[in-house]
């Protein structure tokens, strides 16, 4: 069972109102889902987006004793203001969930190719429809793309030197599984020392590929606050620090009011162009209990806000 991150924490911030509308866009195992569902009266309107169809199949199963309205959809959370329109809620929108993290369900399902754990294909799609896998990006990718993707989505400081160890691996034969690849980056690290598994950063940095997840969630931020009503509240878990700034400095951005350029000595712009006001002036960890029992929910952080105007 995919135990849900901050669920506590995650629920309050949202401030479910029964007869609201919320959207789980990340609904993954459908911990987070459940608990806004338990909170909705038969006239509030739950609906569930996820990449990953398996996950939407899940969530609609777990779903179906509550008595809210509920839709589920197999879609990227980049398209969440089609789905909005979809449903004539753009502008009435409560509240906006977003859950960054590869669920329990993918990591344990290593066909899927997303952990170093066990010997899978090198896949890392969260939707299985997608072109672009994990096998392309190692075998097909240029040592100099391979290294720009390691260093600026996994922040894996040997980039170049695992970069260049693929390409001569991949000379010999194609690099085909996760173990494959899971040992060229222990072999990079050798007897170097590292708190975490030499394969992670690298693991990290070629899923972020895989699935454009930086540049999807900059456009799901983007259109998510212009759906919210005012006084709607949207929360955002993220598992690493490249997500964490993308949403921190949305959200600061969004809050201010002065928005003329930083060069100009005097304010034109009327000083109340605030659309949010942040409601985590520092981001929220997990308390020492939760990660005791889900060592998994270390690294999560999570930032809220509330629709201003």
């Amino acid at each position: 069972m995919h135990t849900p991150v901050l669920l506590r924490e995650s629920i309050e911030f949202l401030k479910v109102n029964p007869e609201g509308v919320y959207f789980d866009c990340t609904a993954g195992g459908g911990g987070h889902s459940e608990e806004i569902a338990k909170r909705l009266s038969p006239e509030g309107t739950l609906v569930c987006l996820d990449m990953d169809r398996e996950a939407i199949e899940r969530v609609e199963e777990r779903l179906m004793p509550f008595k809210c309205r509920k839709y589920f959809f197999h879609r990227n959370f980049k398209d969440i203001d089609l789905i909005a329109s979809e449903l004539e809620v753009r502008g009435r929108v409560d509240g906006i969930i977003a859950d960054l993290g590869t669920s329990m369900f993918q990591l344990k399902d290593f066909g899927r190719g997303f952990s170093f754990m066990g010997d899978g294909k090198l896949d890392m799609r969260m939707d299985e429809d997608a072109d672009l896998t994990a096998k392309d990006v190692v075998n097909r990718y240029s040592e100099k793309e391979l290294a720009f993707v390691f260093k600026e989505y996994g922040e894996e400081k040997l980039a170049k030197k695992i970069a260049r160890m693929i390409v001569e691996q991949r000379k010999l034969n194609t690099i085909e599984t996760t173990l494959e690849l899971s040992e060229i980056a222990v072999k990079a690290y050798g007897s170097r020392r590292s708190k975490i598994h030499p394969a992670t950063r690298i693991f990290q940095a070629i899923r972020i590929e895989v699935n454009g997840e930086l540049e999807n969630l900059k456009i799901f931020l983007e259109k998510s606050i212009s759906l919210l009503k005012k006084g709607g509240r949207m929360v955002v878990i993220s598992f690493h620090s490249l997500e964490d700034r993308i949403v921190k400095n949305f959200f600061r951005d969004k809050a201010k009011n002065c928005i003329c350029p930083e060069s100009q000595m005097r304010c034109t712009c009327g000083g109340n162009n605030a659309v949010v006001r942040v409601l985590t002036k520092k981001v929220v960890r997990p308390a020492q209990e939760e990660v005791e029992n889900n060592p998994a929910s270390r690294s999560a952080r999570l930032r809220a806000c509330e629709k201003a105007v």
